[in-house]
Formats: C-alpha cells, structure tokens, sequence
C-alpha cells in the first residue's frame, strides 16, 4: 500500500519539530499568548472581509466569481492543512508561524491591487494557505508552551476564531463606504504583519537552541510514525469537525437566501447570522474548559448534534420562527472547540499533536466543503427540504461517529 504522507502519521519524539528548553519558557509564554491571539485573530478575515462587499468588489475586478471565492477557503485550508507537518519539521512551530503569516499578509495585500480575478484567486490562495497553516499549528504550539493550561488556552483561541469571523464582515461595509474596498483589504495584510512579530522575535531568540524531546514529564514515548489512517478515534475526529464545519459553512453560506424566500427581509437575515456568530463565542470558551473535566463528554456531541438537527428542522418547518433556530443553531456548533481541544487530549507529546491537527483539519476541510456545494445544489427552487434532510443525515452520522473520539485513550499508545 502507498506511503500515507508523513504529515498524518505521528511523529516520534526525537522528531519533533525545534523547541524552546524548558527553563526558557516562563520568560516567554507572555510573548507567545500574544503570539497565539494574534495569528487567531488572522485565521479567518481574509475570507469574511470580503463576503459582505463582493458587490462592490465585483465591478473592478474583471471576471470576478464569487462562487469559486466560496469553495476556495475550505479546499485551501484542507490541502495546506494536511502539509503543516512538513513545514514546521524543517522550520519549527515558531518559523512555521512566521511564514504562515507573512503569507496571509502578502496574499491579502497583493490582491488589493488586482484587477484581474485570476490574479484575484491566486492571491487569496496565497492568503488561505498561510491561514491553513496557521490552523493546525495553533493546537500543538500550544501543547508546547501551555501544557498545564491547554483548556484555557484553546478556549481563548476558540474565543479568536469567533472575533476572526465576526469582526471583519461587521465593519466591512463602514470602511468600504468611507476608504473603499481596496482599504478594507489591506486593513488585514496589516493585521497579518503584526502577527508574525511575536513569532519572528521567538525565532531570533532560540535560534541557538538545541531541538527537544516535546515530550511533557512523565507521558510516555511516542510510538514512531502510527499511521492515523488506522486509528479510528483520528476517523472519529474527522468526522466531528467536518460535520460541523460542514454545518457552520451551510448555514453562513445560505441561510440568508433561504430566508429570504420565506419573507424575510435581507437586513433581518444578516442579523440573524450575527447573532449565531456571537452565541458562539458562550460555548467557545465552556466546552474547552470542560471537556478535560467531564465524566461522560459524549454529552458535549449528542447536545451539539441534537441542537443542530432541531435547528435544521425548524428553520425548514417553521421558519416563522427563524430567530429561535439562530440562537438553537450556535451552540450546535459546541463540536468544534471540543475538538480542537480533543486534538491535544487525545495526544501525549507535541509531535503527535502536530500530527493529529493535520490529519483532522485536512480530510475534515474536504469533507466539509461538500456542505455548501451540495446544501446549494440540492434545491429546487423554493423547495429547500432535500438540503436541510441532508445536513440533518450527517449530523446523525457525527452522532453515531463521535464516540470513538471522547474515549480516554492516546494516539502515543495505539498500536
């Protein structure tokens, strides 16, 4: 059978990415915090600054397609996602850190001088592949530097992804109308530079520094190279996040329009999405806390995949009732901060945290780019039952799959 790539196997510890000796890190972690907001708050406005402007956009750049923008961050984020490992081997968390988000910065920042929309795309690309690093290098960085703190700590970049989402469409249209939307863009190439400051500072400092075990005292040994492919709690996490991305792009994506057929106004609709985004950030900061505490955390994926199913079934039979579903709907999101912190409590050392996050956040981003594209293509003019059935279909299939992925066991001592 062809070799699986070394990104989705996990590595063993003599092959961890550089890190910083132990006796280095309580001068550090203030630096590297600030660190880990700042890129959090990169991972997503390089997408959301833009959805709420294309028709300004559109008539300046010649060719311009919203749809293929549309598809472009989940497919960017799955296939740079799963190439993080091979990164940070050569460069360590830190340097990997640092192109990541030099490359959001250059990506943004070129593509508001496009007038073309092929060189539009490229640069986006360029942009989201630098964010699909920077997704699954956010987990074992900091499994690294926080190992006593990892809830706390996902929690905050959690809390991160959420403002990442929220902020940037919310004040989109305000600087559009004042700057226009060539500003709007570059705003975040800025944000992006500020980023790798931390980052490229922590590079300079331990440049000297001998690489290290990433192993925390008393864990032990990883097992070289287990290959994740075979391992069903990786499977199961997988399918927790794609799922639920898969539910988060849908709505995002097609809410509004759906709406909007039922009769309600297009400004009542986009609040609606404001609301699901801000309800979020309440479970974004529980379930990380939690999760590590809770005798029996299946409850966390049987509540988000219940609260989704009954979100889906009354926006499609009472949609009267649409405010009730946004506010039902968020915290069926709960499964996504669960995972990110299930990805480091599923691992015992660094590597295999790096290994995991990749594995997960790659084939999820490819299974949950099938939401969007089939939600929208499943219906018929006003007849949206198809799509929501659909997406009610795999939440049960997260509901069945989850389990594997909340038991007390470790990718290390898999065999």
């Amino acid at each position: 059978m062809a070799q699986l790539p070394r990104s989705w196997q996990a590595a063993a510890p003599q092959a961890a990415p550089r890190s910083t000796p132990a006796h280095h890190l309580p001068t550090g972690r203030l630096l590297v915090l600030i660190g880990i907001v700042l890129v959090s708050l990169n991972l997503r406005a390089a997408v959301t600054s833009l959805s709420a402007i294309y028709n300004v956009i559109a008539p300046d750049i010649h060719g311009f397609n919203a749809g293929v923008l549309g598809v472009l961050p989940l497919l960017s984020f799955a296939l740079f996602g799963s190439l993080t490992a091979l990164v940070s081997r050569r460069l360590g968390y830190e340097g990997a850190l640092v192109l990541a988000m030099l490359m959001v910065c250059a990506g943004i920042g070129l593509r508001s001088f496009s007038h073309s929309f092929t060189a539009f795309m490229l640069y986006s690309v360029l942009a989201l592949a630098g964010m699909g690093f920077g997704n699954v290098l956010v987990q074992p960085t900091i499994k690294k530097y926080f190992p006593d703190h990892i809830g706390g700590l996902t929690a905050v970049y959690a809390v991160m992804i959420a403002v990442s989402a929220g902020l940037p469409s919310a004040i989109a249209v305000p600087i559009t109308q004042s700057d226009g939307w060539r500003a709007n863009v570059a705003l975040w190439s800025l944000t992006a530079l500020l980023a790798a400051l931390p980052w490229l500072w922590q590079v300079f400092r331990h440049r000297h520094d001998h690489p290290a075990a990433g192993t925390a005292p008393g864990t032990p040994p990883a097992a070289p190279h287990i290959a994740l492919w075979r391992w069903p709690v990786a499977w199961s996490l997988v399918i927790l996040f794609g799922v639920s991305m898969m539910s988060m792009y849908a709505m995002l994506n097609w809410l509004p329009t759906y709406l909007v057929q039922r009769g309600i106004t297009a400004a009542t609709a986009g609040d609606m999405l404001f609301v699901y985004n801000i309800v979020g950030i309440v479970h974004s900061i529980l379930i990380p806390l939690w999760l590590g505490r809770m005798k029996k955390p299946y409850l966390v994926v049987a509540a988000g995949g219940l609260l989704q199913i009954i979100s889906y079934m009354g926006f499609l039979y009472l949609p009267q009732a649409a405010w009730l579903w946004a506010v039902v709907a968020a915290p069926g999101l709960m499964t996504i901060p669960a995972t990110f912190q299930l990805i480091n409590l599923r691992t015992h050392t660094v590597g295999g945290a790096a290994s995991l996050s990749s594995f997960t956040q790659g084939i999820g981003y490819v299974f949950a780019a099938a939401g969007p594209f089939l939600f929208g293509h499943l219906h018929h003019g006003n007849n949206w039952s198809l799509s929501f059935w659909f997406l009610t279909a795999m939440s049960v299939l997260m509901l069945l799959a989850g389990g594997a992925a909340v038991r007390r066991v470790y990718l290390e001592e898999a065999g």
